[in-house]
């Protein structure tokens, strides 16, 4: 079975949970301010924020614990044994389950442009998917992916394809807060998707081919990109 290959796609109707975000709201409450972790990279953004439920080894420290690494040294956090309702979410998804985290950017702060590539690439081209809900969100949230300007509401399932060049920019007053979770696609995840036609098919299997051979590009200009920002600062 194959799957459809657009930018971005509300999976929320296909999916057999309903997000409550009453509930997910209450849970954040429960969090500590010290739970949360500054991104591991700074260039990228300085006011973007995490707290692990899926992470290497279940580490809720050091770069590690944001990192994507391999599918085999995932595991749940301590901190999901407190948040029932967000372990009851995980548990819903029955595929396998890499980098998890609720994720803040706080308001006035930016998340740079750049692509989830090579560990990190996040598209049905390569069988694995990174998936928003978002929890906490305002009108004044600026979310480019390519050239679209995409508007996600809370409490509904995503799907966006961050191999493509994409920037998040805050202009409200309130953090906005989603869960995003990294998977693999089994046939669970892909019936969540609509099937490809057949020129979708054939684009896949170009894609998987070429893509990884530009990547090196990709991470020499957004590195010569963030090396002129930070000069500029």
């Amino acid at each position: 079975m194959t799957v459809s290959m657009k930018t971005m796609l509300d999976l929320t109707d296909r999916f057999p949970m309903r997000f409550d975000v009453e509930r997910m709201m209450a849970e954040l409450g429960l969090l500590e301010n010290d739970s949360w972790l500054a991104h591991y990279d700074k260039k990228i953004s300085n006011g973007w924020t995490a707290v692990p439920l899926v992470s290497q080894d279940g580490s809720l420290a050091g770069p590690d614990s944001q990192r994507a690494g391999p599918y085999s040294r995932y595991k749940r956090t301590p901190v999901v044994e407190g948040l029932p309702y967000f372990r009851a979410i995980l548990d819903a998804f029955d595929c396998p389950q890499g980098r998890v985290r609720l994720s803040k950017l706080l308001p006035h702060t930016i998340i740079r442009p750049h692509r989830d590539i090579c560990a990190e690439a996040a598209s049905v081209v390569f069988d694995q998917v990174r998936l928003h809900i978002p929890i906490i969100t305002n009108p004044h949230v600026l979310f480019m992916v390519g050239r679209q300007t995409l508007r996600l509401r809370a409490g509904r399932l995503y799907y966006v394809d961050f191999t493509r060049r994409h920037w998040v920019r805050n202009d409200g007053t309130e953090p906005r807060v989603h869960l995003i979770l990294d998977l693999r696609m089994n046939d669970f995840i892909r019936r969540l998707f609509p099937a490809l036609g057949f020129h979708e098919q054939l684009q896949r299997a170009v894609l998987r081919r070429t893509l990884p051979l530009v990547w090196p590009f990709f991470r020499m200009k957004l590195a010569l990109t963030q090396h002129v920002m930070l000069n500029q600062l």
